[in-house]
């Protein structure tokens, strides 16, 4: 006839075995939202640096404009005064207008060589801005796919987790009501790990010396002992 403290101790360890899983699986479910977290993050990241280069374009598209309309408004000034060349009176306006156009004529050289600039920047930047694009687009893809795959493995966790809190509590229900109170009471207190295998006299969990007397019991098999230190219930891992 098999050992009743014996049989109870099975199913304490089948009870602990799934505890312990129950305990991973709260592990990886906690996880998920920091991992959604992060991908997130990296999203954001991706997304502020596409907005900040198409506000640059956009502020260089600007400034290239401001270029292109001072230009047009020197040269137009330029084509005011070559009208008025034919009509001044002596040769000394003839020679203050010549000036004035020749000054006009030298900024507005210089507005061009601006101008192309600019526009080398703003195309610099617009092809800047379209790799960026498509950056984003693979990333945000990316994360669609791993947030989809979060969604399932946060499906079959929880779906895992029902399986084997149910499993655990019939294998509990069955043990004599002291002995599986007292293993929730243990378990609730050390986060699932209510057992301990005691390596010749000390206690695997705690490193607690037994006491002989605590040892002998443990030998007979007569009922089920806890350690006197950590609490938890004591068994020979044969």
């Amino acid at each position: 006839m098999t050992n009743p403290v014996i049989q109870n101790l099975e199913s304490l360890k089948r009870a602990q075995s799934l505890d312990s899983e129950i305990h991973q699986t709260h592990v990886l479910q906690g996880e998920i939202p920091e991992t959604r977290a992060r991908l997130n993050q990296e999203l954001e990241h991706k997304k502020t640096r596409l907005t900040d280069l198409e506000k640059t374009c956009k502020e260089l598209q600007l400034k290239l404009k401001e270029k292109e309309l001072e230009l047009s408004q020197k040269e137009g000034q330029v084509k005011k005064l070559d009208g008025q060349l034919s009509q001044v009176k002596t040769n000394k306006e003839y020679s203050a207008l010549q000036q004035e156009i020749a000054s006009l004529k030298a900024d507005n050289s210089l507005l061009e060589e601006e101008i192309i600039k600019k526009m080398d920047e703003v195309d610099a930047i617009k092809e800047e801005v379209l790799k960026e694009k498509e950056r984003f687009a693979e990333v945000s893809k990316s994360y669609q796919s791993r947030d989809q795959d979060l969604s399932i493995q946060e499906k079959n966790l929880q779906n895992r987790l029902q399986e084997i809190i149910k499993q655990r509590e019939e294998i509990v229900a069955r043990l004599p009501p002291e002995i599986g109170d007292l293993y929730n009471r243990i378990a609730m207190k050390k986060e699932g790990f209510a057992l301990a295998p005691v390596n010749g006299d000390v206690c695997s969990a705690c490193q607690m010396q037994l006491r002989p007397q605590v040892v002998n019991e443990l030998q007979l098999g007569e009922q089920i002992i806890t350690c006197e230190n950590c609490s938890r219930i004591l068994f020979y891992d044969v």
